[in-house]
């Protein structure tokens, strides 16, 4: 039965303006912290940031959760987002922009800016992000309405949860009460580092679908990535283990396959991790087998890497959808 709201997958995550900056390797080496991670910042050093890149950055709706569940829509999901916005311009902008993706927006206001993601890409195509938190900081398990979660069948949450105190804990532990599967991408190694039990409690209790790529899964379990998806998949139903352009490592009941990677040639990473759940969840929900997930997600994580942001255009999407498996 659909949702009597109209979807039933629903991202819980920040909802982040996205600005594309393109940027020397030298730049991302003067500033603190590492290359290819994400730093939070305050809106001081955003500002400080965007007025040395003034008019050079595309902006567009991001965040992790949003990126994936955006790729969903684009696939012929039902989806919704569960986040919150400031009440200024640039919210009323990301609402507008994931409903032109087909998203219904779940969104909660503050008076506290929306959030920015600085997504600093390298000529090599790596992304670096900084991240001003604003509105999104404020989400948290209080706001959450048992309601949202009817009828839903999944409930994708970012790593990036865990920053908002028990949100995590709360979310998934109603979308289990209300039968619907979790899925759970890691996010960032730095997230990971922060929060090593708590991640492996949660998997084990509350995940069933767990997407990583290698830094992260490093920082969890300290193994390389084939390994690492042994080690997860004992701990959920499935385990997914990206590494690059070696393609994807996945696991479920006493399996483990290697998903090959679709050729690209790299524009920017941005998105990357995000598209390829989409793909996958898309897939997976299909009840696809695994080396089928696989494929999809290596497809779509290919597409979002050879263009300028976390967005796949029209184009792709028609030709990535003329190719799927019925």
């Amino acid at each position: 039965m659909p949702h009597p709201n109209g979807y039933d997958i629903i991202g819980i995550g920040a909802p982040v303006v996205d600005h594309i900056i393109r940027v020397e390797e030298e730049y991302v080496q003067s500033l603190e912290g590492g290359k290819g991670g994400m730093v939070i910042i305050n809106y001081h050093t955003l500002s400080e940031i965007l007025d040395q890149f003034h008019g050079e950055s595309t902006l567009m709706s991001g965040g992790s959760g949003s990126n994936t569940i955006k790729g969903l829509a684009n696939l012929g999901n039902q989806c919704a987002l569960w986040g919150k916005i400031g009440q200024d311009v640039i919210g009323h902008t990301y609402t507008e922009s994931i409903q032109e993706h087909g998203v219904f927006p779940l969104m909660l206001h503050s008076k506290t800016p929306t959030a920015h993601a600085l997504c600093l890409v390298t000529p090599d195509g790596e992304r670096t992000m900084r991240t001003y938190l604003g509105a999104s900081q404020e989400m948290c398990a209080d706001d959450l309405d048992p309601a949202i979660f009817e009828g839903v069948k999944l409930v994708h949450f970012e790593g990036y949860n865990l920053l908002k105190g028990d949100l995590p804990e709360k979310g998934m532990a109603l979308a289990k009460e209300h039968g619907a599967l979790v899925s759970l991408d890691l996010a960032s190694y730095e997230i990971v580092n922060m929060n090593k039990e708590r991640l492996l409690n949660l998997i084990k209790s509350s995940v069933d679908i767990v997407i990583a790529n290698a830094d992260e899964a490093w920082a969890l379990l300290g193994l390389p990535p084939e390994e690492s998806c042994h080690a997860l998949k004992d701990l959920c139903e499935v385990a997914v283990v990206l590494f690059g352009e070696g393609g994807c490592w996945v696991g479920k009941d006493d399996e483990v396959i290697h998903g090959k990677p679709f050729p690209a040639h790299p524009v920017d990473t941005t998105g990357a991790g995000d598209l390829f759940a989409s793909g996958f969840l898309h897939a997976y929900l299909q009840e696809w087998s695994i080396e089928e997930c696989a494929r999809l997600g290596n497809q779509t994580g290919s597409a979002v890497v050879q263009v300028l942001g976390a967005e796949i255009p029209p184009v792709s999407w028609e030709q990535i959808k003329s190719s799927l498996v019925t």
